[in-house]
């Protein structure tokens, strides 16, 4: 974790794979810029430094479907064009990537993940509709739910990144998605048909208006099923708004004694 920084070069010394997916997406950049590029930056160059000095033998960095921006085009080697600071520090981060660990003989991958969901989640539209029906608040809904995104369960994606991790690297860049792009409103609507209580409002938010994963190469390596977000919001997702809500319920009966 963040907190071992002191302790780097002892966990290094002692791997031969260091997967980097720390990424700070709560800082603000208007807030606190240094502290962000610290995180999202900083981070990675102090892992690609220890990484020199303990002659690392691979580096896999978890980068985002954010450096291709607004193109439609996500083939691994279509032009990056990110307009969003996490876009932009990502794609820079790619770079620093490419760039070191060619200088320095590190083998290397680059995995630009898609819409992740699931798990400890607390940024994704799922997470948002959680918060919003256990706490009883609007769910704000951006652009009437036009946008289109390729959703894939963070189960999905620690299972791909372990596959290509006891493999050898066929690609430099490869993405990590489904394929399969859902339209926000369809989603809202899944779950507002689980949740007739949900309360929708509507909101306007610079958004891209579709992303999903071109898995021409992911298939070539990968060939396990997905986890898919209709089954998600029937099953797991119903499960943990229940759950918080009779944990939400116990407290404030807890409290009214």
């Amino acid at each position: 974790g963040r907190q071992d920084w002191g302790a780097i070069d002892e966990k290094i010394a002692a791997a031969e794979l260091v997967v980097h997916a720390a990424s700070d997406l709560r800082t603000s950049a208007s807030l606190e810029p240094y502290r962000l590029l610290d995180s999202n930056l900083m981070s990675t160059a102090t892992l690609l430094e220890a990484s020199r000095r303990h002659g690392l033998k691979r580096f896999v960095l978890i980068s985002s479907c954010a450096v291709y921006g607004e193109d439609m085009r996500t083939g691994e080697d279509s032009l990056c064009c990110p307009i969003t600071i996490n876009g932009i520090s990502k794609h820079l981060n790619e770079k620093l990537v490419a760039e070191f660990c060619t200088a320095n003989r590190i083998e290397y991958q680059i995995l630009r993940v898609f819409n992740t969901y699931g798990g400890r989640d607390r940024f994704s539209i799922f997470s948002k509709l959680k918060n919003a029906l256990v706490r009883g608040t609007p769910f704000t809904l951006n652009n009437e739910g036009r946008m289109q995104r390729d959703f894939i369960h963070v189960s999905d994606v620690a299972a791909v990144v372990l596959s290509l991790a006891m493999g050898t690297t066929r690609h430099r860049h490869l993405n990590i998605g489904t394929g399969v792009a859902t339209k926000v409103s369809k989603l809202v609507a899944m779950v507002a048909g689980q949740f007739p209580g949900l309360v929708i409002q509507p909101g306007v938010a610079q958004e891209a208006e579709y992303s999903r994963a071109d898995t021409s190469r992911l298939g070539e390596l990968w060939s396990g099923r997905f986890i898919g977000v209709e089954d998600y919001i029937r099953g797991t997702f119903a499960d943990e708004v229940a759950a918080a809500r009779s944990a939400q319920a116990l407290e404030s009966c807890g409290q009214g004694r």
